[in-house]
């Protein structure tokens, strides 16, 4: 798959989101299927908060040679810590998460050859570079839209399996 690949995809992700949240009743965005897991709600919030460490590290990757990296730990390190995800507004994150991910696809868009080869290191990966991240965000958004269907859909008996 190539690079023009992956940005296609993550180019479709906010419509493929936002279909998959209209379909869903409201009175079950905030329902927790699951003891210390994220509701449907959360796993909204957490794609639009987790674009803003995303857009700063390609914009490091861009600029610094061999840039190194601390893990991303939702409810730690971010603003979900402060402001838990389950109160933030959800509409605005689906806005708001198209928004930045255009951002963050104009800021792609202008990487060169080199910039796709930049090798980062971070302490969770053993290799880590704009190629692979992309990839990442790409099998991420993906993960956290299964999520949301598996709490929208699945039976009680099957939750969690």
């Amino acid at each position: 798959m190539t690079i023009e690949d992956k940005l296609s995809i993550l180019t479709q992700t906010p419509h493929i989101l936002k279909e998959l949240v209209d379909e869903i009743p409201i009175d079950q965005l905030k329902v927790k299927r699951q003891a210390g897991r994220w509701c449907i709600h959360e796993h909204v919030c957490h794609l639009f908060e987790a674009l803003h460490m995303m857009l700063e590290r390609f914009k490091t990757f861009k600029r610094v040679k061999n840039p190194s990296f601390k893990p991303y730990l939702p409810g730690t390190n971010d603003v979900a810590a402060s402001n838990t995800l389950i109160d933030m507004n959800m509409d605005k994150c689906l806005i708001g998460f198209k928004r930045e991910r255009m951002k963050l696809l104009e800021l792609l868009k202008s990487y060169d050859k080199d910039d796709w080869k930049n090798e980062g290191s971070h302490p969770e990966y053993v290799r880590y570079n704009p190629a692979i991240f992309l990839r990442h965000i790409m099998m991420q958004d993906h993960l956290h839209m299964y999520r949301i269907e598996e709490l929208w859909l699945t039976t009680n008996e099957f939750i969690g399996k």
